[in-house]
């Protein structure tokens, strides 16, 4: 991800559009890979681009500050950046509603209860109201679990003890 898809998406949170209209212009977006790249092309004229975005993105699902936006990205040269965007506005989205994004892998899925626990443990730990938790097996993990929040990684997983514990044996011979 780049510095300026970085900026453009913290410009897209403070803009508060509404969900739905960023939501639908990233998949229009995405699922038409053409468009992108005419508005991408440095071929085209910005003026024809412009036209294409007002074309595209009209109201009334599509509000005039949403189509400046896109007009900016597209001249900035980075709308194929759009869905970095929308992830760093979704990130500022929940920072500003007190929400903790993390992402649990696994070998044995957590019953509720534990979930729970885990999530007002890092409610707590981490001052938020709430704790958004995506999951997902993984058993290359062989046992335990890995959890990531932001850049910050806990990993209690067998795969890793045994790596650990093997260069260590290979360190000492």
């Amino acid at each position: 991800m780049t510095e300026q898809a970085r900026l453009y998406g913290t410009v897209l949170y403070e803009l508060k559009l509404p969900e739905t209209m960023i939501r639908t212009c990233e998949c229009i977006l995405r699922e038409n890979p053409q468009l992108a790249q005419v508005l991408e092309s440095p071929v085209i004229r910005q003026s024809r681009k412009e036209t294409i975005i007002d074309r595209v993105f009209e109201n009334p699902d599509f509000s005039r500050i949403m189509r400046n936006f896109l007009r900016k990205v597209c001249e900035a040269g980075c709308i194929d950046q759009m869905e970095s965007m929308v992830r760093i506005r979704d990130e500022k989205s929940r920072e500003a509603a007190g929400i903790l994004s993390a992402k649990l892998r696994y070998v044995t899925e957590p019953d509720a209860a534990e979930v729970k626990a885990m999530k007002e443990l890092l409610c707590k730990t981490y001052g938020k109201n709430s704790v958004e938790l995506s999951m997902q097996e993984a058993p290359e993990l062989i046992g335990g679990f890995r959890l990531r929040i932001g850049n910050y990684r806990i990993d209690a997983s067998y795969a890793t003890q045994l790596r650990d514990i093997r260069s260590r044996l290979l360190e000492n011979r």
